[in-house]
């Protein structure tokens, strides 16, 4: 019998954000990000090369657009050791400043669109209504989740939406497995993903210019968090935030 023997090490790393710009230079912006790292024993095509894929076609039609407001194109790094990146991306912008923020984690998988919108009717509404008019279903989650890079900027108020894709199947499919490879993707939903991505982000944008995007209220946030059982866990984490005692 023969016996196999592994020598592994944890040393330090290091990983970045990457920015862009399109649109105007305005005193608010809008902040378009997915995250480009991959689960760690994972290719990460599908989560969440899909997703990048997704922001950096809609960055390009964006960037062909007459926009409201500016928007801060952005590949957020870290994502799966625990939100690294976006908490540093959050850290360093002054969030007063941004208007709302689309994360694109779990879109262009597959065929259709979810919009997860965290209590945001105004998000939600917008969401909606690119769906209707392009007549591609959009399905609107309202419930929020602390587990993807829009968590840092729901927290502070800012409105925001999670775009990812619904297969009609339960659990993670192939995602954080070896098996989360190329020939999973379909173009065809990155490349309508990131159509209906460009749309809602230019939407979203005028609707926060004509000051239609409220902020989020701590109350409602809490108790929408609460609603989802979500409160133990995160004290037990110790991400719930503090002023929402």
């Amino acid at each position: 019998e023969a016996t196999l023997a592994v020598d592994a090490e944890t040393t330090p790393g290091e990983s970045r954000n990457v920015e862009g710009r399109v649109g105007p230079d305005t005193d608010r912006e809008l902040v378009l990000c997915a995250h480009f790292d991959a689960h760690d024993i994972a290719e990460g095509a599908l989560d969440n090369g899909c997703g990048i894929a997704v922001v950096v076609t809609a960055a390009r039609l964006l960037a062909e657009m007459d926009l409201d407001l500016g928007v801060r194109v952005v590949g957020v790094g870290a994502e799966e050791l625990g939100l690294t990146g976006s908490e540093h991306l959050a850290d360093r912008l002054d969030l007063d400043r941004v208007a709302a923020v689309v994360n694109v984690d779990g879109a262009g998988r597959f065929r259709d669109l979810v919009a997860h919108s965290h209590t945001s009717e105004a998000t939600a509404e917008v969401a909606t209504r690119v769906g209707n008019e392009t007549r591609h279903p959009v399905e609107i989650e309202p419930e929020p989740h602390p587990f993807s890079d829009q968590w840092p900027f729901v927290r502070a108020g800012v409105p925001a939406l999670q775009l990812r894709s619904e297969s009609g199947e339960r659990g993670r499919g192939w995602g954080h497995t070896h098996a989360d490879t190329r020939d999973k993707v379909d173009d065809r939903n990155v490349r309508e993903h990131g159509m209906l991505t460009a749309l809602i982000v230019r939407d979203l944008a005028a609707a926060a210019a004509d000051g239609e995007v409220p902020r989020l209220d701590d109350d409602d946030l809490a108790a929408a968090f609460r609603d989802a059982d979500f409160e133990t866990g995160m004290k037990a984490a110790g991400i719930w935030p503090d002023g929402w005692e």
